[in-house]
């Protein structure tokens, strides 16, 4: 028994933190809040600089494509959504069934789901005849048009703190999941020709790097 108030609001003050600890501890680790600040989350736009030669151009959606089952070509551009509204801006989707707002991890597996117009899928489609290259990479209002073509493993190159999550500012790998995560890495391979501001061809490669940075992403607010 508690012999005065005092001693009934201290008891009862102890019992309120612990049961706020332990919520704290059980409540599961989403982003959200100060937590959340430079962290990439799932839902979030942005842009992915190339780093080839320091700046290898905007990932960027670029007139309708030939190709079976595509929507829209892809390549890099010189300014971010230069040729049309948010062509540059892609929203980062969980393909694993990870809550909108939780963080970006890397070796994750998500979308990129390019902002212009109808909102399509970042996708190989078809073997690429360029030197080095592995699949020619377009853009499908389809979430997979075949097994693992819109897929994409992130992997961050390094982040700081180094705790596995991806950052603004991060430079991170795409590993297409086509073919059991053997679709290769997005790559910038030779100049594009596609115009409209375009400045180097987009597809994928066997190596994380084929060439200094042209398989190396940096990630940028959309805004």
């Amino acid at each position: 028994m508690f012999r005065t108030s005092r001693q009934r609001l201290a008891a009862c003050t102890a019992a309120a933190a612990l049961a706020a600890t332990a919520a704290s501890l059980a409540a599961p680790a989403t982003a959200t809040g100060a937590a959340a600040r430079g962290e990439l989350t799932y839902g979030t736009v942005i842009l992915l600089q190339n780093r080839y030669g320091g700046d290898g151009g905007y990932l960027d959606t670029n007139g309708v494509s030939s190709r079976p089952g595509a929507t829209y070509n892809v390549s890099t551009n010189n300014r971010p959504n230069s040729r049309g509204p948010a062509t540059s801006q892609w929203r980062v989707v969980s393909a694993t069934g990870k809550a909108t707002g939780s963080r970006v991890v890397s070796g994750d597996v998500v979308y990129l789901v390019n902002q212009y117009g109808n909102h399509t899928y970042l996708d190989t489609n078809g073997v690429s005849g360029r030197q080095g290259a592995k699949y020619e990479v377009s853009a499908t209002v389809t979430k997979d048009r075949g097994p693992g073509t819109g897929r994409w493993h992130i992997f961050g190159v390094t982040s700081s703190p180094t705790d596995g999550h991806i950052r603004t500012d991060d430079t991170v790998h795409l590993l297409n999941d086509y073919g059991s995560a053997n679709g290769g890495f997005l790559d910038t391979n030779g100049v594009s020709n596609q115009g409209g501001g375009a400045k180097y061809a987009v597809s994928t490669s066997p190596y994380s790097d084929r060439g200094t940075g042209t398989g190396s992403w940096k990630v940028l607010p959309a805004t």
